[in-house]
């Protein structure tokens, strides 16, 4: 198994059994692997957005590819940059580079 097929890298322990119920679905069904894929391409068509800027400019629904740079990160796909304020909540946030264009 890799980070593609193992459905704890979306859910805790400490979360909700629907929530688990819902990782094993997504790595049952293939979905986990695109879904991570998905937000993986979406950094690299922007890369310095957030979260939330990312969901919204593709028609996701809040959380939808937040979860997956999550793993994307974790794994060293993707990397981490600088905190500023997203376009979308107005909060201070996260914005996610592939390895290649983040800022030095």
């Amino acid at each position: 198994m890799d980070l593609f097929t193992q459905p704890h890298v979306l859910a805790r322990n400490t979360d909700p059994e629907t929530s688990l119920i819902a990782a094993r679905e997504l790595a049952a069904t293939g979905q986990l692997g695109k879904m991570e894929l998905t937000a993986l391409n979406l950094v690299l068509m922007s890369p310095g957005s957030t979260s939330a800027e990312l969901e919204k400019r593709n028609g996701y629904e809040r959380g939808q590819i937040g979860k997956r740079l999550s793993t994307l990160v974790n794994s060293g796909r993707i990397i981490r940059g600088d905190k500023r304020k997203c376009n979308i909540t107005g909060k201070l946030a996260f914005t996610h580079y592939t390895k290649p264009h983040k800022p030095r």
